[in-house]
């Protein structure tokens, strides 16, 4: 049953409002090009989140991220990542607010008439009374809430089957072709709870936390891969930006309503797992009070909301592309140092070329550039 709480964690984690932007992101390219970045990106962050889970092995004492890259990459590592880490947690926090907001919005639309910043500000309330539950109340519900998702997106699936149209799938804008990186890294994400799930295994059940983390990351995946095929094969060059509005003709309000519920639960357990490691980071790695900590990281996303920051299809490329290059690059380095000078021996010993490494290094770095000329 531990397995599958932190299978449940890391999926909950991943799947969060970066997969509502795939179908629309994967219309603009064309299917194939998203559904191969897909595949590809997936391999790639499957083996960073295997390098991360080593580095928590083989590093005595509880760090996150930031306190990893102290360790072994020194002061100025530290400061790079930090920034990182700091930049991406709260731009997703902010991202799930809008989104997750919004999703509340249709929801009650029926019942409570009131602006969208109401609903934005409901979610903020919601997430920010987790976040001070910590990481216990969050498992209690992410075993439940990763089996409705899985459940959700195959019941699109089901019932979107016999209308799929095979010729929206078959469209590709090379111009395109880089559009989909920076949001599909930004959807597979997975590395702020990575430690948290050793938490759940004791040194006697270690071989089961490689198996958690492989599936964890997979499965997100797969229900990507479900739902970009659905969704552009019913909407096609329609498909719109958060992918649920554009069903509600073609489904029914029904399904309006059961993917906003869907959408919910994906953002409102990102955010949750996002905030505490966020949360988290500031505890172990800075020294900050629990109480601060809390407050600095619910007290940011708010006041990028009221400034008026607000399209998230930008934000989760950018974002996503920045922390490959930034986040993603730092793991394989601390990974290559962690072999060496690591206190402790690790639940499993990967093997990788030093120059399997660098090309890893090299995709990260390469996509962040590519991203910024095309996209920008």
């Amino acid at each position: 049953m531990k397995q599958l709480f932190a299978i449940a964690v890391l999926i909950s984690t991943i799947v969060g409002v970066g997969m509502f932007s795939l179908p629309y992101i994967g219309a603009q390219s064309g299917f194939g090009i998203a559904a191969i970045t897909l595949l590809f990106l997936t391999i790639i962050i499957t083996i960073v989140h295997l390098l991360y889970g080593e580095i928590v092995c083989r590093t005595e004492g509880k760090h996150r991220l930031v306190g990893y890259a102290g360790i072994y990459l020194g002061h100025w590592g530290k400061k790079i990542v930090s920034i990182s880490v700091v930049v991406g947690f709260y731009s997703s926090l902010l991202v799930y607010i809008i989104v997750g907001g919004d999703f509340l919005g249709v929801m009650f639309s029926g019942i409570v008439n009131a602006p969208p910043i109401f609903f934005n500000l409901a979610f903020f309330i919601i997430g920010s009374i987790a976040l001070y539950a910590g990481i216990k109340f969050v498992a209690k519900l992410d075993l439940l809430m990763g089996l409705l998702l899985i459940i959700i997106v195959l019941l699109f699936f089901y019932l979107g089957f016999s209308r799929l149209n095979i010729e929206n799938l078959k469209t590709l804008n090379w111009g395109n072709f880089f559009f989909p990186y920076g949001a599909t890294l930004y959807s597979l994400a997975g590395l702020s709870i990575i430690p948290e799930i050793k938490d759940f295994f004791r040194k006697e059940e270690n071989r089961k936390y490689k198996k958690v983390i492989i599936w964890g990351t997979l499965i997100p995946a797969t229900l990507y891969l479900i739902f970009i095929i659905t969704v552009i094969g019913l909407t096609g060059g329609g498909t719109t930006e958060e992918s649920i509005s554009g069903l509600s003709g073609i489904l029914g309000g029904k399904v309006l309503w059961t993917g906003a519920f869907f959408g919910f639960l994906a953002t409102i357990t990102s955010f949750f797992g996002i905030g505490i490691s966020l949360k988290e980071t500031f505890i172990c790695d800075y020294k900050i009070n629990k109480n601060l900590a809390w407050f600095l990281v619910c007290f940011v996303p708010l006041l990028l909301l009221g400034l008026g920051v607000y399209n998230f299809i930008i934000i989760i490329i950018l974002t996503g592309a920045l922390l490959g290059a930034i986040e993603g690059s730092a793991v394989v380095l601390i990974h290559r140092k962690a072999k060496k000078l690591g206190s402790q021996v690790a639940d499993y010993n990967l093997k990788i070329p030093t120059i399997f490494s660098y090309a890893i290094i090299l995709i990260f770095v390469v996509g962040f550039i590519l991203t910024l000329v095309f996209t920008l």
